[in-house]
Protein backbone atom coordinates (compact mmCIF):
# COMPACT_ATOMS: atom_id res chain seq x y z
CA UNK A 1 0.00 0.00 0.00
CA UNK A 2 1.06 3.18 -0.93
CA UNK A 3 1.21 6.32 1.58
CA UNK A 4 0.71 9.72 0.23
CA UNK A 5 0.07 13.33 1.67
CA UNK A 6 -2.56 16.08 0.46
CA UNK A 7 -2.10 19.60 0.28
CA UNK A 8 -5.49 20.45 1.32
CA UNK A 9 -6.08 24.48 1.63
CA UNK A 10 -1.84 25.24 0.84
CA UNK A 11 -1.40 28.00 -0.84
CA UNK A 12 0.93 27.86 -4.22
CA UNK A 13 4.21 29.28 -2.07
CA UNK A 14 3.61 26.51 0.52
CA UNK A 15 3.47 23.66 -1.90
CA UNK A 16 6.85 23.60 -2.46
CA UNK A 17 8.59 23.15 0.79
CA UNK A 18 5.63 21.15 2.04
CA UNK A 19 6.22 18.57 -1.04
CA UNK A 20 10.40 18.70 -0.12
CA UNK A 21 9.60 17.80 2.91
CA UNK A 22 6.94 14.67 2.09
CA UNK A 23 9.74 13.34 -0.06
CA UNK A 24 11.92 13.85 2.88
CA UNK A 25 9.93 11.78 5.31
CA UNK A 26 8.99 8.99 2.67
CA UNK A 27 6.00 9.80 1.38
CA UNK A 28 4.70 8.23 -2.15
CA UNK A 29 3.19 11.23 -3.51
CA UNK A 30 1.60 14.28 -3.05
CA UNK A 31 -1.93 16.02 -3.96
CA UNK A 32 -2.42 19.23 -5.31
CA UNK A 33 -6.15 20.33 -4.41
CA UNK A 34 -8.03 23.07 -6.32
CA UNK A 35 -10.03 25.15 -3.77
CA UNK A 36 -7.81 28.05 -2.89
CA UNK A 37 -5.42 28.00 -6.12
CA UNK A 38 -5.00 26.32 -9.41
CA UNK A 39 -3.81 22.67 -8.88
CA UNK A 40 -1.55 23.35 -11.76
CA UNK A 41 0.48 25.89 -9.98
CA UNK A 42 0.52 24.04 -6.89
CA UNK A 43 1.79 20.86 -8.72
CA UNK A 44 4.63 22.93 -10.28
CA UNK A 45 5.46 24.36 -6.99
CA UNK A 46 5.81 20.89 -5.88
CA UNK A 47 7.64 19.46 -8.42
CA UNK A 48 10.15 22.24 -8.68
CA UNK A 49 10.79 21.11 -5.03
CA UNK A 50 11.29 17.50 -5.55
CA UNK A 51 13.26 14.90 -7.32
CA UNK A 52 11.44 11.50 -6.29
CA UNK A 53 7.66 11.92 -5.50
CA UNK A 54 4.95 11.72 -7.94
CA UNK A 55 3.05 14.63 -8.00
CA UNK A 56 -0.68 14.45 -8.70
CA UNK A 57 -3.88 16.85 -9.01
CA UNK A 58 -7.09 15.63 -6.51
CA UNK A 59 -8.45 17.26 -8.31
CA UNK A 60 -8.70 19.80 -11.22
CA UNK A 61 -11.95 20.98 -11.80
CA UNK A 62 -12.52 19.65 -15.41
CA UNK A 63 -15.37 21.18 -16.43
CA UNK A 64 -13.85 24.59 -15.72
CA UNK A 65 -11.61 24.08 -18.40
CA UNK A 66 -11.89 22.82 -21.91
CA UNK A 67 -9.95 19.43 -22.47
CA UNK A 68 -6.94 21.70 -24.54
CA UNK A 69 -6.40 23.79 -21.67
CA UNK A 70 -5.73 21.14 -19.15
CA UNK A 71 -3.86 19.01 -21.66
CA UNK A 72 -1.52 21.72 -22.26
CA UNK A 73 -0.94 22.23 -18.36
CA UNK A 74 -0.47 18.78 -17.88
CA UNK A 75 1.58 18.19 -20.73
CA UNK A 76 3.94 20.50 -19.42
CA UNK A 77 3.83 19.46 -16.06
CA UNK A 78 5.06 15.54 -17.12
CA UNK A 79 7.62 17.27 -19.58
CA UNK A 80 9.76 19.03 -17.04
CA UNK A 81 8.99 16.88 -14.08
CA UNK A 82 10.38 14.01 -16.07
CA UNK A 83 6.74 12.16 -15.61
CA UNK A 84 6.21 12.27 -12.36
CA UNK A 85 2.82 13.89 -12.71
CA UNK A 86 -0.80 12.68 -12.35
CA UNK A 87 -3.28 14.48 -14.06
CA UNK A 88 -6.66 14.10 -11.50
CA UNK A 89 -10.16 15.60 -12.39
CA UNK A 90 -12.92 15.87 -11.01
CA UNK A 91 -16.56 17.25 -11.72
CA UNK A 92 -17.36 19.42 -9.16
CA UNK A 93 -21.05 20.23 -8.80
CA UNK A 94 -23.61 22.00 -10.85
CA UNK A 95 -23.85 25.29 -8.55
CA UNK A 96 -19.64 25.80 -8.62
CA UNK A 97 -19.17 25.14 -12.82
CA UNK A 98 -22.87 27.45 -13.18
CA UNK A 99 -21.98 30.19 -11.17
CA UNK A 100 -18.37 30.27 -9.42
CA UNK A 101 -16.89 29.09 -13.10
CA UNK A 102 -19.67 30.61 -15.20
CA UNK A 103 -19.31 27.35 -17.60
CA UNK A 104 -21.69 25.18 -19.48
CA UNK A 105 -23.26 21.87 -16.91
CA UNK A 106 -24.52 19.13 -18.31
CA UNK A 107 -25.11 15.07 -16.99
CA UNK A 108 -21.40 14.79 -15.34
CA UNK A 109 -20.62 11.08 -16.26
CA UNK A 110 -20.85 11.90 -20.41
CA UNK A 111 -19.87 14.87 -20.44
CA UNK A 112 -16.38 13.39 -18.25
CA UNK A 113 -16.68 10.70 -21.13
CA UNK A 114 -16.13 12.74 -23.96
CA UNK A 115 -13.46 15.25 -22.10
CA UNK A 116 -11.59 12.31 -21.23
CA UNK A 117 -11.26 10.94 -24.79
CA UNK A 118 -10.81 14.48 -26.35
CA UNK A 119 -7.65 14.74 -23.66
CA UNK A 120 -6.54 11.70 -25.22
CA UNK A 121 -7.04 12.69 -28.73
CA UNK A 122 -4.95 15.73 -28.01
CA UNK A 123 -2.10 13.20 -25.85
CA UNK A 124 -1.55 10.96 -28.84
CA UNK A 125 -1.54 13.63 -31.70
CA UNK A 126 0.88 15.43 -29.82
CA UNK A 127 3.04 12.47 -29.03
CA UNK A 128 3.08 10.63 -32.25
CA UNK A 129 2.35 13.76 -34.67
CA UNK A 130 -0.62 12.31 -35.93
CA UNK A 131 -3.90 14.68 -37.18
CA UNK A 132 -6.06 16.24 -34.50
CA UNK A 133 -9.39 15.19 -35.51
CA UNK A 134 -11.60 15.06 -32.56
CA UNK A 135 -15.25 15.73 -33.38
CA UNK A 136 -16.84 14.74 -29.79
CA UNK A 137 -20.77 15.35 -28.66
CA UNK A 138 -19.81 18.27 -26.76
CA UNK A 139 -16.18 18.84 -27.11
CA UNK A 140 -14.41 18.85 -30.73
CA UNK A 141 -10.65 19.45 -31.48
CA UNK A 142 -9.90 19.82 -35.12
CA UNK A 143 -7.43 22.18 -35.36
CA UNK A 144 -3.35 21.71 -34.20
CA UNK A 145 -0.55 23.90 -35.97
CA UNK A 146 3.44 23.13 -35.41
CA UNK A 147 3.32 26.60 -34.24
CA UNK A 148 0.77 25.86 -31.17
CA UNK A 149 2.25 21.66 -30.28
CA UNK A 150 3.99 21.67 -27.12
CA UNK A 151 7.45 20.59 -27.36
CA UNK A 152 7.92 16.57 -27.59
CA UNK A 153 8.66 14.03 -24.91
CA UNK A 154 7.60 10.50 -24.30
CA UNK A 155 6.14 10.55 -20.64
CA UNK A 156 2.55 9.08 -20.45
CA UNK A 157 0.33 11.17 -18.36
CA UNK A 158 -1.83 9.07 -15.55
CA UNK A 159 -5.36 9.76 -15.84
CA UNK A 160 -7.63 9.50 -12.44
CA UNK A 161 -10.88 11.12 -11.87
CA UNK A 162 -13.00 11.26 -8.71
CA UNK A 163 -15.51 9.31 -8.55
CA UNK A 164 -18.62 8.05 -5.51
CA UNK A 165 -21.48 7.23 -7.83
CA UNK A 166 -21.98 4.09 -9.99
CA UNK A 167 -21.76 5.81 -13.26
CA UNK A 168 -18.41 7.88 -12.55
CA UNK A 169 -16.58 5.06 -10.87
CA UNK A 170 -17.10 2.54 -13.88
CA UNK A 171 -15.99 4.98 -16.62
CA UNK A 172 -12.77 5.83 -14.74
CA UNK A 173 -12.43 1.99 -14.43
CA UNK A 174 -13.05 1.77 -18.49
CA UNK A 175 -11.18 4.94 -19.28
CA UNK A 176 -8.20 5.81 -16.56
CA UNK A 177 -5.06 4.87 -14.59
CA UNK A 178 -6.83 4.95 -11.49
CA UNK A 179 -9.67 6.73 -9.41
CA UNK A 180 -9.49 9.22 -6.81
CA UNK A 181 -12.30 8.12 -4.03
CA UNK A 182 -13.59 9.41 -1.24
CA UNK A 183 -13.11 9.46 2.65
CA UNK A 184 -16.91 9.25 3.20
CA UNK A 185 -16.80 5.86 2.12
CA UNK A 186 -16.98 2.10 4.02
CA UNK A 187 -16.06 -1.29 3.26
CA UNK A 188 -19.89 -1.97 2.85
CA UNK A 189 -20.04 0.59 -0.09
CA UNK A 190 -16.64 0.10 -1.39
CA UNK A 191 -17.98 -3.92 -1.81
CA UNK A 192 -21.24 -3.12 -2.55
CA UNK A 193 -21.34 -0.56 -5.28
CA UNK A 194 -17.40 0.70 -5.82
CA UNK A 195 -15.81 -2.16 -6.42
CA UNK A 196 -18.58 -4.11 -8.61
CA UNK A 197 -18.61 -0.07 -10.61
CA UNK A 198 -14.60 -0.84 -10.68
CA UNK A 199 -15.10 -4.67 -12.52
CA UNK A 200 -17.74 -3.40 -14.99
CA UNK A 201 -15.60 -0.65 -15.96
CA UNK A 202 -12.77 -3.07 -15.63
CA UNK A 203 -15.00 -5.43 -18.23
CA UNK A 204 -15.62 -2.76 -21.14
CA UNK A 205 -12.09 -2.15 -21.61
CA UNK A 206 -10.84 -5.77 -21.21
CA UNK A 207 -8.06 -5.17 -18.53
CA UNK A 208 -7.69 -6.30 -15.21
CA UNK A 209 -7.57 -4.90 -11.68
CA UNK A 210 -3.94 -4.01 -12.01
CA UNK A 211 -4.80 -1.47 -14.76
CA UNK A 212 -6.65 0.80 -12.38
CA UNK A 213 -5.07 2.40 -9.35
CA UNK A 214 -7.45 3.16 -6.33
CA UNK A 215 -6.62 6.47 -4.14
CA UNK A 216 -8.55 7.74 -0.68
CA UNK A 217 -7.63 10.59 1.65
CA UNK A 218 -9.08 8.60 5.02
CA UNK A 219 -10.01 9.74 8.05
CA UNK A 220 -7.34 8.90 10.35
CA UNK A 221 -8.53 9.72 13.93
CA UNK A 222 -4.96 9.85 15.64
CA UNK A 223 -3.08 10.65 18.71
CA UNK A 224 -1.03 9.53 21.58
CA UNK A 225 -3.74 9.87 24.19
CA UNK A 226 -6.97 9.33 24.78
CA UNK A 227 -7.19 13.69 24.94
CA UNK A 228 -6.03 13.88 21.73
CA UNK A 229 -7.67 10.99 19.88
CA UNK A 230 -11.15 12.74 21.86
CA UNK A 231 -10.37 16.13 19.56
CA UNK A 232 -9.49 14.52 16.35
CA UNK A 233 -12.41 12.18 16.64
CA UNK A 234 -14.87 15.64 17.30
CA UNK A 235 -13.10 17.48 14.53
CA UNK A 236 -13.92 14.36 12.01
CA UNK A 237 -17.21 13.83 13.27
CA UNK A 238 -18.15 17.48 11.95
CA UNK A 239 -16.37 16.57 8.83
CA UNK A 240 -18.86 13.30 8.29
CA UNK A 241 -21.69 15.55 9.40
CA UNK A 242 -21.03 18.02 6.89
CA UNK A 243 -20.82 14.98 3.61
CA UNK A 244 -23.85 13.16 5.38
CA UNK A 245 -25.89 15.99 4.86
CA UNK A 246 -25.59 16.06 1.14
CA UNK A 247 -27.56 13.68 -0.93
CA UNK A 248 -25.05 12.58 -2.88
CA UNK A 249 -23.79 10.38 0.11
CA UNK A 250 -27.02 8.80 0.80
CA UNK A 251 -25.98 5.32 0.06
CA UNK A 252 -22.96 5.56 1.94
CA UNK A 253 -24.99 5.61 4.78
CA UNK A 254 -27.10 3.17 4.05
CA UNK A 255 -23.99 1.04 3.52
CA UNK A 256 -24.39 1.05 7.63
CA UNK A 257 -27.63 1.43 8.07
CA UNK A 258 -27.65 5.39 8.69
CA UNK A 259 -29.76 6.19 5.50
CA UNK A 260 -32.76 7.99 8.19
CA UNK A 261 -29.67 10.32 9.30
CA UNK A 262 -29.47 12.47 6.17
CA UNK A 263 -32.48 14.32 5.77
CA UNK A 264 -31.82 15.42 9.44
CA UNK A 265 -28.52 16.57 8.73
CA UNK A 266 -29.78 18.25 5.98
CA UNK A 267 -32.39 20.13 7.78
CA UNK A 268 -29.61 21.69 10.48
CA UNK A 269 -27.38 22.53 8.23
CA UNK A 270 -30.07 24.62 6.31
CA UNK A 271 -30.30 26.78 9.70
CA UNK A 272 -26.47 26.59 10.22
CA UNK A 273 -26.75 24.13 13.31
CA UNK A 274 -23.41 22.76 12.48
CA UNK A 275 -22.14 21.69 16.73
CA UNK A 276 -25.41 19.86 16.87
CA UNK A 277 -24.75 18.09 13.54
CA UNK A 278 -21.45 16.89 14.84
CA UNK A 279 -23.30 15.50 17.68
CA UNK A 280 -25.71 12.97 15.60
CA UNK A 281 -22.36 10.98 14.53
CA UNK A 282 -22.19 8.49 16.64
CA UNK A 283 -19.57 5.99 17.70
CA UNK A 284 -21.12 3.44 15.44
CA UNK A 285 -21.11 5.61 12.10
CA UNK A 286 -17.53 7.17 13.02
CA UNK A 287 -15.94 3.88 13.60
CA UNK A 288 -17.65 2.79 9.90
CA UNK A 289 -16.22 5.80 8.26
CA UNK A 290 -12.48 6.56 10.16
CA UNK A 291 -10.05 4.55 11.64
CA UNK A 292 -9.17 5.35 15.71
CA UNK A 293 -5.86 4.70 17.39
CA UNK A 294 -2.15 6.06 17.72
CA UNK A 295 -0.16 7.04 14.63
CA UNK A 296 1.63 4.02 14.81
CA UNK A 297 -0.83 1.36 14.53
CA UNK A 298 -2.31 3.26 11.17
CA UNK A 299 -0.52 1.18 8.95
CA UNK A 300 -1.60 -2.14 10.59
CA UNK A 301 -5.33 -0.41 10.60
CA UNK A 302 -5.30 0.72 7.19
CA UNK A 303 -4.36 -3.06 5.82
CA UNK A 304 -6.87 -4.86 7.88
CA UNK A 305 -9.28 -2.66 6.60
CA UNK A 306 -8.56 -1.77 2.57
CA UNK A 307 -6.29 -3.91 2.17
CA UNK A 308 -6.79 -5.36 -1.14
CA UNK A 309 -9.69 -2.78 -1.71
CA UNK A 310 -7.69 0.09 -2.60
CA UNK A 311 -4.01 0.68 -2.94
CA UNK A 312 -2.97 4.02 -1.89
CA UNK A 313 -4.51 6.41 0.78
CA UNK A 314 -3.44 9.52 2.91
CA UNK A 315 -4.59 11.02 6.04
CA UNK A 316 -7.47 13.26 5.48
CA UNK A 317 -6.36 16.03 8.47
CA UNK A 318 -2.45 14.95 7.83
CA UNK A 319 0.13 13.76 10.94
CA UNK A 320 0.23 14.77 14.44
CA UNK A 321 3.71 13.28 14.24
CA UNK A 322 6.77 16.25 14.97
CA UNK A 323 9.33 13.80 15.42
CA UNK A 324 10.65 13.42 11.87
CA UNK A 325 12.31 9.80 12.42
CA UNK A 326 9.47 8.87 13.68
CA UNK A 327 7.48 9.67 11.30
CA UNK A 328 9.24 7.96 8.36
CA UNK A 329 10.05 4.79 10.00
CA UNK A 330 5.65 4.87 10.52
CA UNK A 331 5.16 5.39 6.54
CA UNK A 332 8.09 3.07 6.07
CA UNK A 333 5.52 0.35 7.58
CA UNK A 334 2.96 1.35 5.10
CA UNK A 335 4.99 -0.43 1.93
CA UNK A 336 5.11 -3.62 4.37
CA UNK A 337 3.88 -7.02 3.66
CA UNK A 338 -0.01 -7.05 4.30
CA UNK A 339 -0.36 -9.45 7.86
CA UNK A 340 -2.89 -12.25 8.57
CA UNK A 341 -4.87 -10.19 10.31
CA UNK A 342 -8.52 -8.50 11.35
CA UNK A 343 -9.31 -4.94 12.02
CA UNK A 344 -10.33 -6.69 15.54
CA UNK A 345 -6.63 -8.44 16.27
CA UNK A 346 -5.28 -4.50 15.60
CA UNK A 347 -7.04 -2.95 18.04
Amino acid sequence: MKIDMGLIGASGAECGPLAATAEERGFDAVWASESVTDAFLQSQAALLQTSRLTVGTAIAVAFARNPMSTAYAAWDLAGMSGGRFILGLGSQIQPHIERRFSMPWSAPAPRMRDYLLALDAIFTAWRDGTKLDYRGPIYQHTLMTPVFTPHHHEHRIPVMIAAVGERMTALGAELCDGLLLHGMTTTGYLDGVTLPAVERGLAASGRKRDAVELYVPLFMVMGDTEEERDAAARKTREQIAFYASTPAYVKVLESVGYENLQPELQALSREGRWAEMADLIDDGLLDAIALTGTPEEMPDLCRARFGGRVDRVSSYYGWPVDDPDRLAEILARFHDAPAAQSEEDVA
